[in-house]
């Protein structure tokens, strides 16, 4: 460590949040190629943790990654493709689709969980688990003055 003023100093808070975002991406994508998932796509590992938490219509696939549904749709049409994910009409509105994950979805899905929670937990070793729960509050209320706005 140097003895100086922290590397990070007269950085604003957006491209701390981008690389702190590319530690996670980069633990997930290494973890989905160890594990033989080496064909999904950009942003599919995001999708695929969405539809494995509780997003089961294109809308909210699209909300999460800050897409149009189009641009959704067309990641959802590789996942398919690539067996991740199956399509199905919504059971209480025929116009709508839903999504979900197949056999080899759910198994990327917990591969991509389990190098989330390797990564949190160096970061509680590290900065202990209290501050990483006040990191957690913060960022909560970031994204909160976001959806204010809307």
């Amino acid at each position: 460590m140097s003895d100086g003023p922290p590397w990070d100093q007269d950085v604003v808070l957006p491209p701390l949040l981008g690389a702190a975002r590319r530690t996670y991406t980069t633990a997930i994508r290494s973890a989905l190629i160890d594990a033989g998932f080496d064909d999904v796509p950009r942003s599919g590992g995001a999708v695929l943790g969405r539809i494995a938490r509780s997003g089961r219509n294109l809308g909210d696939v699209a909300g999460e990654l800050a897409v149009s549904k189009q641009a959704a749709s067309q990641l959802i049409d590789t996942l398919v493709t690539r067996d991740y994910v199956e399509r199905a009409p919504d059971p209480d509105d025929r116009r709508r689709v839903t999504v979900g994950l197949t056999d080899r979805g759910r198994a990327a899905a917990a591969v991509i969980r389990q190098a989330i929670e390797r990564v949190d937990a160096a970061l509680a070793t590290r900065v202990g688990a209290d501050d990483l729960a006040r990191t957690r509050a913060v960022l909560r209320t970031i994204v909160e003055m976001g959806h204010d706005r809307s």
